[in-house]
């Protein structure tokens, strides 16, 4: 099965898991209250990213000027950037998972795992064209942003 195919095969079954989970709260707690909640969660998504596409940089800058590392700041602000952008997708299961995001220690967590999740995947198999546009790839190391803790030196 390709790659295609399972990113289809995933965007379907997760359609379908939405929808059962929206009928379910809508026998549960009425349709319109429902839909309303998801507006309003939507709306919440909005906000979120709109305030943290200014402030994140800024403090990013600020923490740098003094000579700090920015890393904490920006993998904190890249969770609530993820969290406003999963309110934005209308669902319970993607707005469950957004709350996450937002609960502090959970957000560290999380951003851990996505990020040693693409530091396995990318490891030694990334590739860039050079500057005369000749398009040689090479393979190299690939570096994230050091996160603000580290489990025996991993």
């Amino acid at each position: 099965m390709g790659v295609l195919a399972k990113i289809f095969f995933s965007i379907l079954i997760y359609l379908f898991v939405e929808i059962y989970v929206f009928v379910e709260a809508s026998i549960l707690i009425g349709f319109f209250p429902a839909a309303i909640l998801l507006i309003s969660f939507s709306i919440i998504g909005y906000m979120i990213t709109k305030r943290i596409k200014g402030i994140s940089f800024q403090k990013a800058a600020a923490d740098y000027a003094n000579g700090e590392s920015p890393s904490k700041n920006l993998v904190k602000t890249a969770g609530f950037f993820i969290s406003g952008v999963l309110f934005l997708i209308p669902g319970f299961i993607t707005d469950f998972i957004a709350i996450l995001f937002l609960i502090p220690f959970l957000n560290y967590y999380l951003m851990y795992l996505i990020f040693r999740y693409f530091k396995n995947k990318f490891n030694g198999s990334y590739a860039y064209q050079s500057q005369n546009g000749g398009g040689d790839f090479n393979g190299g190391s690939f570096t994230f942003i050091s996160l603000p803790f580290k489990k025996n030196g991993k």
